[in-house]
């Protein structure tokens, strides 16, 4: 007669136990490997990100894109003194001023985008797809202030006008305007 244990060895159930018994380890240790190279790509890029505030860029956060520094704004008084200087990105044909802003989820304090236009005219800006408050700037073409929006709704398709025939528009990070007391009548100056 034969008992049930000899028919499972027979039928090589406990032998191939035998041989997977070692196996779940193994795929631990893969799953660890795994873990471990993910974790070093993760912070791999954040040096390179050093590299890129090198060339003149910086990112946000993942996805975003990205700031490129392509010349310094000054904001001044109306007896030339300096408030303050900026980082900025122009915008100066009409695909860069159409994107402006728009899917970025962060921006730095000092930095902003300049949109020169090629005549003096009634401007009107929105915040389609744009998830930074903004205070937008309308200058006219002896780069003085004519009028400031602050802290701009955020995803908004609602025009915000320049109510008088603007050259030049600056977006800035809502509350800049304010933190600087900068108003009507105040000036700007760039340089690429």
């Amino acid at each position: 007669m034969v008992t049930i244990r000899e028919n499972r060895k027979k039928a090589g159930i406990y032998t191939n136990y035998r041989k997977v018994k070692g196996r779940p380890v193994i795929y631990l240790a893969i799953l660890l490997v795994l873990v471990i190279v993910l974790i070093v790509m993760k912070v791999v890029p954040g040096k390179q990100d050093k590299g890129l505030q090198d060339q003149n860029l910086v990112s946000g956060t993942s996805g975003d894109p990205v700031f490129r520094k392509e010349g310094e704004l000054s904001f001044l008084r109306p007896d030339s003194s300096l408030i303050v200087k900026i980082d900025i990105e122009i915008a100066d044909d009409d695909p860069q001023r159409e994107l402006g802003l728009m899917y970025r989820k962060t921006m730095e304090m000092h930095t902003g985008m300049l949109f020169i236009f090629e005549d003096t005219d009634l401007r009107s800006f929105w915040m389609k797809n744009t998830y930074i408050p903004l205070d937008i700037i309308y200058l006219d073409a002896q780069k003085k202030i004519i009028r400031i929006h602050e802290n701009a709704p955020t995803l908004n398709e609602q025009p915000i006008p320049s109510d008088y025939p603007a050259k030049y528009v600056v977006e800035v990070i809502a509350g800049f305007t304010a933190l600087y007391n900068i108003r009507t009548g105040d000036l700007f100056t760039f340089r690429r």
